[in-house]
């Protein structure tokens, strides 16, 4: 494999923040290269540079051999170079194929698309993937990990020579992350370059040929993925220090909280997505979710804060019943919902980190009919040391903050109501591991105070490490419950295929 695309001396500044740090290495034509480094490390901006979305501040970028004069997407993609970004961007109101294919390609002599050819080229690439989906249907009727695929399909359908994949399978279940390391392997024995980004260790290990390791915005090094290559190697290179346990904050072994019933669903129940959910949350315990995807987690963890109706059933809290809720009710009722999609329903992306953290608490933070500036300033201080959110100034964007911190930026937006109850839907969705460890410390500091917390989640080591119990969904029902000392990989996996094993 020659070298294909090579960074050179690459700085990038955004006012007195340093992002990149004099980041040199090469990549080979037709290999699959890692990127891995805590959230706020660079991988962003580096890819940012080499999709043309940023220019550097000082350094060179070559392509073949040739230096990079302009960086802008449009001449980026004119050298061959694709992008997929970790938050979607798809056309929510077109079809799947219109997605794929979204530069009206198959125009007819008359200047009319041959939406025919369109639909059997899509039908092409998604029977490629194994995917069971039309490409006739709208994309607001797919999965979060159905949508995230499309966007890969875009990229594959375009024939770039080098794709950047930045955390590809974070919206993805097991089966389709399987899907996607075959469709890499592919595109590597055709002499596509591939450089991939994820948080997930194992997935490294698994596809990449090499590993490059950013840490604070300077290079850490380059690493053959042989058999000498551990992931304890890795992790430790990542953070900068030897590892010592596990990664993750575990609590105690002490049994199920015995607090008082808090929360109880009661047979809900809606036409075609979940039927019969009950369960009870009680004060201080952490109650988990876990599902493959389809089995109808993520409808349950919307229906019982009110963003879905139910058809059926009701809810009770503090022993209160409620036949009808929604956001407006759960809210002064100390009820918090964090939603697992930063970008579209998680944070006010333009606008900066102060307003963010004043919106749950615009009351509070009044004298009179105005907003006190100071107090405003005095809430943001206190819970940005409180969450460790690395930012220079609280007028930063949280569009400008690494994964994790806008991550700590939505748990410190919920916890700003001093809620009772939160219900926290994939909490360290694509962020490294450090930031989960800070995340999951979060988690548990919050049941010490009584706070009880229900966590939907697709990782199991996650709901292992947290939970008091974890309730099992398959086929849009609840299949089995397990208590922690028997909440298990094996346990959770076998019942959520439905095995009464």
């Amino acid at each position: 494999m020659g070298e294909y695309l090579e960074i050179r001396n690459i700085s990038k500044s955004y006012g007195v923040v340093r992002a990149l740090k004099d980041v040199s290495f090469s990549i080979a034509r037709g290999e699959v290269h890692a990127l891995l480094g805590e959230n706020g490390a660079g991988k962003s901006t580096l890819i940012k540079i080499i999709s043309g979305e940023e220019a550097p501040s000082s350094g060179s970028l070559f392509i073949d051999g040739a230096e990079v004069r302009v960086f802008h997407p449009a001449n980026a993609m004119d050298a061959g170079i694709a992008m997929v970004h970790q938050e979607l961007a798809v056309f929510e109101n077109m079809t799947v194929s219109d997605n794929i294919f979204p530069n009206c390609a198959y125009a007819t002599g008359a200047g009319f698309i041959n939406q025919r050819k369109v639909n059997s080229e899509a039908k092409s690439l998604i029977d490629l993937f194994g995917m069971s989906i039309s490409p006739r249907q709208k994309m607001d009727s797919l999965t979060l990990g159905q949508q995230q695929m499309v966007e890969i399909l875009r990229c594959v359908s375009a024939g770039r020579q080098l794709i950047l994949l930045d955390e590809p399978t974070s919206g993805l279940n097991q089966e389709e992350t399987d899907r996607l390391m075959g469709i890499i392997r592919q595109m590597k024995s055709r002499g596509i370059t591939v450089v991939y980004i994820s948080h997930h260790i194992s997935e490294i290990m698994e596809i990449s040929d090499r590993v490059t390791v950013l840490r604070d915005g300077a290079y850490v090094g380059t690493y053959e993925n042989d058999d000498a290559l551990t992931e304890t190697d890795l992790i430790s290179r990542m953070v900068g220090r030897e590892l010592t346990g596990t990664l993750y904050a575990a609590r105690a072994d002490d049994g199920i909280a015995a607090g008082e019933v808090v929360f109880e669903a009661k047979n809900l129940a809606k036409k075609n997505s979940v039927r019969d959910i009950s369960f009870r949350l009680r004060r201080g315990e952490v109650l988990g979710f876990f599902g493959l995807e389809g089995s109808g987690t993520n409808t349950v963890s919307r229906m019982i804060y009110g963003l879905e109706a139910a058809d059926s059933g009701e809810l009770a809290l503090r022993g209160k019943r409620l036949r009808k809720w929604s956001p407006d009710i759960m809210v002064p009722s100390g009820v918090m919902y964090l939603n697992n999609n930063r970008k579209n329903a998680g944070l006010l992306l333009n606008s900066p980190v102060l307003e963010n953290l004043s919106v749950p608490l615009l009351k509070e933070l009044s004298d009179g009919i105005f907003i006190s500036a100071r107090k405003m300033a005095a809430h943001a201080e206190k819970y940005i040391s409180e969450f460790n959110i690395v930012l220079p100034s609280v007028y930063q964007l949280p569009r400008n903050l690494s994964g994790g911190n806008q991550q700590k930026l939505m748990f410190s937006i919920c916890l700003g109501n001093k809620p009772e109850i939160i219900i926290i839907n994939e909490p360290t969705r694509g962020i490294d591991v450090g930031a989960k460890g800070e995340i999951h410390r979060f988690i548990l500091e919050l049941i010490k105070n009584g706070v009880s917390v229900i966590v939907f989640s697709s990782e199991i080591p996650e709901l292992i490490s947290l939970c008091d119990r974890v309730i099992v969904m398959s086929k849009n029902r609840i299949f089995g419950e397990l208590a922690k000392g028997n909440i298990t990989n094996e346990q959770i996996m076998a019942k959520a295929a439905g095995s009464a094993g």
